[in-house]
C-alpha cells in the first residue's frame, strides 16, 4: 500500500513537473543557444521557430539546390528587414536554377554555393546560433544547408525608411537642405559624399545587451587627434545597458559630468555640419534609428555658432558671433545690474 501511494505521487510529481515546464516553455522569453549549429536541417529551423517564439514576420523558404541535387535547404529573412526582391533575385532563384555537379557532398555543395552563386555585396560564414540570430535581426538573410553545420549569411537589409528631407530644427538659409534619417548608413554616406577621401574612417560596434543597436564612430585618420579618438572609442566599449534608441543615451553615459551646465558633446542632424567638425579634428558618433549625430569634444564656443557661419565669409562670420557672445552675457548681467541699481539708486 505504501509502494502504491509512493508511485501516484511520483506520477503526481512528474505531471506537475511537466506541466510547468510546458507553462516556462510558454511564458519565458527563449535564450539563444550557445552552440554551434545543428547538421540536420528540420533540427535548425525547429530552433529558430522555438527561440524566436514562432514570429509571424519570420519567413522561412524550404527549396531544393539545384536541378538535378536533392539536397534540401531553406532561405530565412525577416519581413521587413530584409529586401525581398534583392533576396528572391539574387538568392533564391539562382539556388533553384543553377546546376551544381552531382558529385558533390553538402559540405562541396555548401562550399560552391558560397564562392560561385552569391551575387550579393557581403557573404560570411557562420558556425554559431548566436552570430546566426543577430546577423537574422540585422535584416540579412540566413542560408542553411541539410547535413552542414554552417550557415551563410547575405547581406539583403533593406525595407522602408524615411526619405532624405530638410533638417527641422536646424534650417539655414543658405546651405545645404538634406538632413540624416533614421538609417545609419545612409547617414555615413551623406558623410562620404562631401568628404570623399580615403582617411575618413569608420567604426562599428553593437551597444545594448538587448536591441543590439549598431554604433558607429566616425573620424579623419591624420586630423583627428588619436587621444581623443582612443577615448571615445573606450568610453563607448564601457557601455553595458539594456538598450540604446536614441544618441542621449550614450551622451550621457560619456560625458565626464552629467550635472553641468557646459554640455561637452554637440548633437546636429545636418551632415554638413557633421562634415566640417569632422574636417576640424572632431570625432562623430552615429546610432541606428535616430537622425542626431552626436560630436566630441564640443567646445563652449561652438555653440554660438550658426549654420550659415560656414558659409559666410571669414569677417562676417567672426562679428556675427562675438556679437552673439556680447549679447549672452549682456543677458546675464544686464538684469542684475538694472536690479541693483534701482534698488539702492532710485533717484
Amino acid at each position: 500500500m505504501l509502494f502504491q501511494w509512493g508511485l501516484r505521487k511520483k506520477q503526481q510529481d512528474k505531471q506537475g513537473t511537466t506541466t510547468q515546464q510546458e507553462r516556462d516553455q510558454s511564458g519565458q522569453a527563449q535564450d539563444v543557444p550557445h552552440e554551434p549549429i545543428h547538421s540536420l536541417l528540420d533540427v535548425n529551423i525547429d530552433i529558430i521557430r522555438h527561440t524566436t517564439g514562432n514570429s509571424s514576420d519570420i519567413v522561412i523558404r524550404r527549396f531544393t539546390i539545384g536541378q538535378e541535387q536533392s539536397i534540401r535547404a531553406a532561405l530565412i529573412f525577416i519581413d521587413g528587414l530584409a529586401d525581398e526582391k534583392n533576396v528572391y533575385q539574387f538568392l533564391l532563384e539562382p539556388l533553384m536554377t543553377a546546376t551544381f555537379p552531382t558529385t558533390l557532398s553538402p559540405k562541396d555543395t555548401f562550399c560552391f554555393m558560397e564562392k560561385k552563386l552569391a551575387a550579393v555585396g557581403k557573404i560570411e560564414r557562420i558556425s554559431q546560433w548566436v552570430d546566426l540570430f543577430l546577423a537574422l535581426m540585422s535584416g540579412e538573410t540566413i542560408i542553411l544547408l541539410d547535413g552542414v553545420t554552417f550557415a551563410l549569411s547575405a547581406s539583403t537589409s533593406g525595407g522602408e525608411y524615411r526619405a532624405i528631407e530638410e533638417p527641422q530644427t536646424q534650417l539655414a538659409i543658405r546651405g545645404p537642405r538634406d538632413g540624416f534619417t533614421e538609417s545609419l548608413r545612409m547617414n555615413t554616406t551623406l558623410i562620404r559624399r562631401r568628404i570623399k577621401n580615403p582617411n575618413l574612417w569608420l567604426e562599428t560596434m553593437k551597444i545594448g545587451e538587448v536591441t543590439q543597436t549598431d554604433v558607429a564612430i566616425m573620424y579623419i585618420k591624420g586630423i583627428a587627434n588619436d587621444e581623443i579618438v582612443e577615448e571615445v572609442r573606450k568610453r563607448l566599449r564601457r557601455i553595458h545597458i539594456d538598450s540604446v534608441l536614441e544618441t542621449g543615451y550614450l551622451e550621457q553615459l560619456i560625458e565626464d559630468q552629467t550635472f553641468t551646465t557646459f554640455p561637452t558633446t554637440y548633437h546636429t542632424e545636418r551632415p554638413d555640419v557633421v562634415a566640417a567638425n569632422l574636417l576640424e579634428g572632431r570625432v562623430a558618433i552615429f546610432v541606428e534609428g535616430t537622425p542626431f549625430v552626436l560630436i566630441a569634444p564640443a567646445l563652449f564656443i561652438q555653440f554660438f555658432q550658426a549654420v550659415e557661419d560656414y558659409y559666410a565669409r571669414f569677417d562676417i562670420a567672426t562679428a556675427l558671433r562675438f556679437l552673439r557672445v556680447l549679447v549672452f552675457f549682456l543677458s546675464l548681467v544686464a538684469p542684475a545690474i538694472y536690479i541693483a541699481a534701482t534698488t539702492f539708486h532710485q533717484e
